[in-house]
């Protein structure tokens, strides 16, 4: 083979394989994210909706602030409120949010999941309303029946707002991402981090 032929094939083959490589990296509607029948009015560039009550939910707590850095952008939460003990749940949560800024530490957001999941069910409901009303006191915050009438309206409307979008969304299971209220985040398709925030930061950057 002619050196010069060989040097073009070598090249054409070099540029087949980014092409490849670009293509694959470029997340589509249907493997990576689904795109929402009804969009969410006002939604926040990035959300999560999510449930004390879930597993993999405490799971993905932990690795938010790294999916955060690598997206530059801040993830709102909704909890869900599929049921009463949702409801009762996303109470617990927004009675923290309303007093964070909306945006509960991690230790708080430990203690709260560990309530839900951890806590014996021998317990009476004395023991566990001390156990619950311990977490907020321990953090300098009002318990959920120390709330004022303004901060209780507040939690009602967050829930109200929590049930409006899970509804739109037509969400049956958390942890899910939202992007651009337009965008659902399949979490299954990414292997990393990495992946998971190249999505996203793909998504926030969607025109259409």
């Amino acid at each position: 083979m002619k050196p010069l032929l060989k040097t073009a094939l070598l090249l054409l083959v070099s540029v087949l394989t980014l092409a490849g490589c670009n293509d694959n990296a470029t997340p589509k509607a249907g493997n990576q994210y689904t795109v929402l029948a009804t969009p969410i009015k006002d939604a926040p560039p990035v959300l999560e909706v999510f449930s004390l009550a879930c597993s993999h939910c405490r799971k993905m707590e932990t690795i938010v602030p790294e999916i955060k850095k690598l997206i530059g952008s801040n993830i709102e939460q909704v909890h869900v409120t599929f049921n009463q003990s949702a409801q009762a749940a996303a109470m617990f949560y927004y009675t923290a949010a309303i007093q964070s800024d909306d945006h509960p530490t991690f230790k708080v957001m430990e203690a709260l999941f560990s309530f839900i999941q951890d806590t014996p069910k021998t317990l009476t409901p004395e023991q566990r309303e001390a156990k619950l009303n311990a977490i907020y006191h321990d953090n300098g915050m009002l318990s959920p029946e120390q709330l004022s009438e303004t901060q209780q309206k507040q939690v009602i409307t967050l829930m109200e707002r929590s049930q409006t979008i899970v509804s739109e969304a037509k969400l049956d299971a958390v942890p899910a991402f939202i992007v651009q209220g337009k965008y659902l985040v399949n979490i299954g398709s990414a292997n990393n981090v990495q992946d998971f925030a190249h999505i996203i930061k793909y998504l926030m950057a969607k025109k259409s």
